[in-house]
């Protein structure tokens, strides 16, 4: 008796140790899958930060060339 006990506690513990592999590889795969969307975003900011930086530059440049024309209002508002 002691020793059907001991098989079907063995197959149980076979059974929740195939299910633990199981949700160890499932949060491998999440893990892998969130650290693939961080260096998405990463790259991302880093592609927008370079626009806004041009964005800028392109800006001052217009206010300038807007400046040197008198196209540009006044900015004191000394009109």
């Amino acid at each position: 008796m002691a020793n059907d006990t001991d098989n079907i506690m063995l197959e149980i513990l076979k059974k929740l140790q195939a299910g633990q592999s199981r949700l160890e590889d499932g949060q491998r795969q999440a893990n892998e899958r969130l650290a693939a969307i961080e260096h998405h975003m990463a790259g991302f900011h880093l592609s927008l930060t370079t626009h806004t930086d041009e964005m800028d530059t392109l800006k001052s440049r217009i206010d300038r060339i807007e400046r040197r024309l008198e196209l540009a209002d006044d900015p004191q508002g000394d009109a």
